[in-house]
């Protein structure tokens, strides 16, 4: 009968029919028969494995399977141990679950895995509640683990951890998780575990869990080899519809976002005919929502290379791996899962543009990367041994000062200097006014004919709101500040009340002196009615906010 019950008071003395184990000098309880190749402890048979081997065995695991997954064998393993080893020991102590529970470490002491102390093991199961403190000095898979990794940050004994949770849960017949706290791998003075049934563990013990239903590599593979296709077809997809957009590109930039009749715009596009008419590396800079992709594919097809691949590599949402993976490529065999090879963006682009969408967060070893590619030309797909030629343009754009990343040593310096031989400077939106209603007017053929209401018109407070607005987001908040009032309208005129909350605010930053109903409305809707921080938005005092309010019996 399992024990439901037991206090620390009862427990952390050893009674003789156990006690005289660890007592000893001597391990009398060792048999071998060398003429036989025969060894035992205690009745069962084993082998003898020195540290050392036991540490090679560890090293070439640990390479080959990678520390998540041999955590999680050693784990599931060493609980798959204990359990067992429980049922013996209940069986050899005459059902006496007491004695069981000590027997694990004593035993294990015995067959110098450590030296045990237990600290504190008490647990009311109907109260749902156990825990277990255990120290253990000279832990043997700790000093293995240090043989091959002796600078190591964390704790090691996996196999050890997931024995002493396998043992109790096997004895007490509840889940029970063991998670190692101090390690002496890790510099500690001694390794220490402690218990807790599975409900009682926070994140701490999710790592365990995890380890505890690790798929096999054969099942890890099969979804590896699923997610690989899935992406290759969702590229093929994005493939297809970025060359359609393609087609739809002109050369005369009479692009929506590239509507560019303003003064400030000029110097703009002087620099993109110039940089039609190269190949050289093309930095462009601006702002987000500028339409920096728009000014780089503009200048693509704009060039000889236009009817080459135009690729867009985004290097702030992708995790370098995976950007080096799709930049490079790989042969069959050389990334983890990979069945088949995979021909490079860069391989996919020749006579093509590859585009980097901020380029400024590219790590150090990417940077480096990308310079040897524009250095030499040439490319190595992962798992080759072999360098191919790439004939590709090279485009990048970022809304970070370069020069300043540079001194920061944020950036590489040749990398830079490589990049910035033709540079493309994109003026905000709030600095080319005269543009504003040109490509609203644009966005206002494209939107009412998306969702059908060609009927609808701007009217002439909409078009003074467009002019008075800030607009941060620049163009491409533009676009979709047009959407929106364009969805809002159920009649047939746009009116401020159709813009978001944000555009009725921001616009009177610059014009205070022309607040309206509207704007004051949206502007407390906004800051939850906080006047004070409506009139900061405003950028006006709380009194000529109150009087405003006042005037026009909102208060």
């Amino acid at each position: 009968m399992r024990p439901t019950k037991l206090s620390s008071n009862v427990f952390l003395e050893l009674p003789p029919v156990l006690s005289h184990y660890t007592d000893s000098e001597r391990n009398t309880w060792v048999e071998g028969n060398p003429k036989r190749g025969r060894l035992s402890l205690l009745n069962r048979s084993g082998t003898f494995q020195e540290l050392e081997s036991q540490a090679i065995e560890r090293r070439y695991l640990l390479k080959m399977l990678g520390e998540e997954r041999l955590r999680a064998i050693k784990y599931q393993s060493g609980f798959e141990v204990g359990r067992r080893d429980a049922l013996r020991h209940l069986e050899s102590l005459g059902d006496n679950a007491r004695l069981a529970l000590q027997a694990g470490l004593v035993y294990g002491q015995v067959q110098g895995r450590f030296i045990a102390e237990d600290i504190k093991f008490e647990f009311d199961l109907e109260e749902n509640s156990l825990y277990r403190e255990v120290t253990l000095h000279s832990c043997a898979e700790s000093v293995i683990h240090r043989m091959i990794d002796p600078d190591h940050q964390g704790c090691v004994c996996w196999h050890t951890a997931g024995y002493i949770s396998g043992h109790i849960s096997e004895l007490v017949g509840r889940k029970v998780l063991t998670v190692e706290t101090a390690c002496t791998a890790k510099g500690d003075k001694h390794c220490q575990f402690i218990s807790k049934l599975d409900g009682e563990w926070g994140e701490d013990a999710d790592w365990v869990r995890d380890a505890m239903q690790c798929p096999s590599i054969d099942e890890e593979m099969a979804e590896r080899n699923e997610q690989i296709e899935q992406a290759q077809r969702a590229a093929k997809k994005a493939q297809a519809s970025l060359g359609g957009i393609n087609r739809r590109l002109r050369s005369d930039l009479a692009s929506d976002s590239l509507i560019a009749e303003s003064k400030e715009m000029l110097p703009m596009l002087k620099r993109m005919q110039l940089c039609m008419q190269s190949h050289a590396p093309v930095l462009i800079h601006g702002e987000a929502g500028t339409g920096k992709e728009m000014v780089a594919r503009s200048i693509h097809f704009g060039s000889d290379r236009k009817k080459r691949p135009f690729i867009e590599i985004d290097c702030k949402a992708i995790p370098d791996t995976i950007i080096k993976q799709e930049l490079l490529g790989y042969e069959a065999g050389a990334i983890s899962g990979s069945l088949r090879a995979h021909k490079g963006a860069i391989l996919k682009a020749a006579g093509g543009t590859i585009y980097f969408n901020e380029v400024a967060d590219l790590s150090m070893d990417l940077q480096r990367m990308l310079f040897q590619i524009l250095e030499t030309g040439k490319v190595q797909p992962i798992g080759s041994e072999t360098k191919v030629r790439a004939d590709i343009r090279i485009m990048t754009a970022t809304q970070t000062d370069l020069e300043k990343a540079v001194k920061k040593g944020a950036f590489r310096e040749d990398l830079y200097y490589a990049l910035v031989i033709s540079r493309v400077d994109i003026p905000p939106l709030r600095r080319r006014a005269t543009d504003i209603l040109r490509l609203a007017e644009a966005f206002m053929v494209e939107f009412t004919g998306r969702h059908n209401c060609t009927h609808i018109t701007m009217g002439p407070e909409f078009k003074e709101a467009l002019m008075d607005s800030a607009w941060p987001g620049n163009v491409r908040q533009l676009r979709n500040v047009i959407e929106h009032a364009v969805l809002m309208c159920t009649g047939e005129e746009l009116t401020p009340k159709h813009l978001p909350e944000e555009i009725l605010t921001s616009r009177w930053v610059k014009q205070p002196e022309n607040l309206t109903e509207e704007v004051i409305l949206a502007t407390l809707s906004r800051t939850h009615n906080n006047r004070s921080e409506a009139a900061r938005l405003l950028g006006v005092g709380r009194t000529t906010l109150w009087r405003a309010m006042k005037k026009m019996g909102l208060d």
